[in-house]
């Protein structure tokens, strides 16, 4: 059976100016425009907090960069980010050069330059282009000629068959962490071959944060990682590009891992899922889905618990062991607010400076069930027009505290999506999630031949009957 690259491939281009065969400058990116409103060309990387804890991590001397490996498509050794000169695969087809993007906006994402990166604390080992069958094995096989083997694989592409999951059982018995993205193909199910608790299972989710409208599922989905066609990063051609779906996730997973495993040399596969589920944010999904309970990436929290442990535990293995589960170690208390933070809702013309908005960033990722954090970032965020984002953070909000008004909001969204041609809006995912007023946009699409298109509507309609209807849980009604 064929893999499939867990890529989604956009036009959008984020460029005020770009510079061939260079790094371009980063801060030239402009926000971009999602479904007729505004985000920020980081949010992914803001919304998990990777700078926050990349600049905490630098204040901690004496750490050092993770063996790491990628297995991709190929990659341009030009744009990949090495400490030692390490040979690097070329992206292919049938044997002719191909420009290595996808490889290479993953390198990028998890490594690379300024905001774009997840960590700074990774050193290449292998970077090993994957094609069904004999790649996959001789990657594997190579890892035992190398002069240090990798510790973290992080992989955005699928596999061949169900071999490949006896090698994760053997890799993950000897402590090495592979992360996996879960594919692109919803409603369609992750292949059993993939369903298996010795890796790490990405999904990904859009900038309002619900799960991407293709992001796959399964019970052995493990985390959700901000990722939706809009993902900054770099191409094959060192210009400054847009990524996304589950091959953008992965590597914002498998970077936090390696920030996690500098901290602690010794944190095994089940103990980086432990701490990334423990720190993750709630989801929407986990409120209704009998199968999908993962939640969404918490980058700054999952160091800082790191931080934690190392503290207490220093590099005793026995003892992390047991304070992975200690509920102290995830308990923070909260910083300081200036009073111009305290009040932006009640003034939609103030505009927060950086040193506000990093305190209220940090008090809203360590402690996310606090919601009063979120609802102010989701002002700050309006007031500077970043509608998106605003939104983002006003979910969270109704996730923790009314996700029935979550649930009416995207039922407005999803009609909206219809009539407009928002064609990948995540509103669009869960039909059980949406009412009649989805069903009337439907038949004037259909009608009319509007929005998302006559055939398309249909197709909903008749997917939309079949549906059943979801029960979002109240949080009274949480155990």
């Amino acid at each position: 059976m064929m893999f499939k690259a867990r890529a989604l491939f956009t036009s959008l281009i984020l460029l005020a100016s770009s510079l061939a065969h260079a790094f371009v400058e980063l801060e030239a990116r402009k926000p971009l425009d999602v479904e007729g409103s505004k985000l920020s060309p980081y949010w992914a990387q803001e919304y998990v907090g990777a700078d926050l804890a990349k600049e905490e991590l630098r204040q901690i001397p004496g750490l050092t960069p993770v063996p790491f490996a990628v297995y991709d498509g190929g990659f341009e050794k030009a744009y990949v980010n090495l400490i030692h000169d390490i040979p690097v695969d070329q992206e292919q087809d049938r044997g002719r050069r191909m420009r290595a993007n996808h490889g290479t906006k993953v390198v990028n994402i998890i490594n690379g330059p300024g905001m774009i990166s997840v960590s700074e604390l990774v050193d290449y080992v292998q970077l090993r282009r994957t094609s069904p069958g004999a790649f996959y094995f001789g990657a594997i096989e190579d890892i035992s000629k190398l002069p240090v083997a990798p510790q973290i694989i992080s992989n955005s592409m699928g596999w061949p068959g169900e071999r490949i999951t006896e090698l994760t059982k053997m890799l993950d018995e000897h402590g090495l962490i592979w992360v996996l993205a879960a594919g692109n193909d919803h409603p369609t199910p992750i292949a059993d071959y993939e369903v298996t608790p010795h890796v790490i299972s990405v999904g990904s989710y859009s900038p309002r944060g619900l799960q991407t409208i293709y992001s796959q599922e399964s019970k052995e989905l493990d985390i959700l990682a901000p990722a939706d066609g809009y993902q900054a990063s770099i191409n094959g051609s060192g210009e400054a590009d847009t990524f996304g779906a589950t091959s953008g996730a992965t590597p914002m997973v498998s970077g936090t891992i390696a920030n996690m495993k500098a901290l602690l040399p010794s944190l095994n596969r089940a103990e980086a899922e432990t701490i990334l589920k423990r720190t993750a944010i709630r989801s929407f999904n986990s409120l209704y889905s009998k199968v999908n309970h993962a939640k969404l990436l918490n980058s700054y929290k999952a160091v800082r618990v790191a931080m934690n442990l190392r503290a207490v535990c220093g590099q005793n293995v026995t003892c992390l062991s047991k304070e992975i589960n200690n509920p102290k170690n995830y308990q923070f208390s909260a910083l300081p607010l200036s009073s111009e933070a305290e009040n932006i809702c009640t003034n939609s013309k103030s505009v927060l400076n950086k040193e506000d908005m990093v305190a209220l960033r940090k008090n809203a990722l360590l402690n996310p069930a606090h919601v009063k954090f979120n609802q102010l970032l989701s002002c700050a965020h309006r007031n500077e027009g970043y509608s998106i984002n605003a939104d983002y953070f006003e979910n969270l909000v109704l996730i923790y505290k009314a996700p029935r008004v979550l649930q009416n909001k995207i039922r407005q969204q999803a009609a909206e999506a219809v009539l407009k041609d928002y064609s990948e809006s995540a509103s669009l995912r869960d039909l059980e999630l949406l009412d009649d007023s989805f069903k009337e946009a439907l038949t004037k699409a259909i009608k009319a031949d509007i929005g998302i298109g006559r055939f398309n509507a249909q197709n909903y309609l008749e997917r939309f009957a079949k549906a059943p209807r979801a029960v979002v849980v109240t949080e009274a009604a949480r155990p």
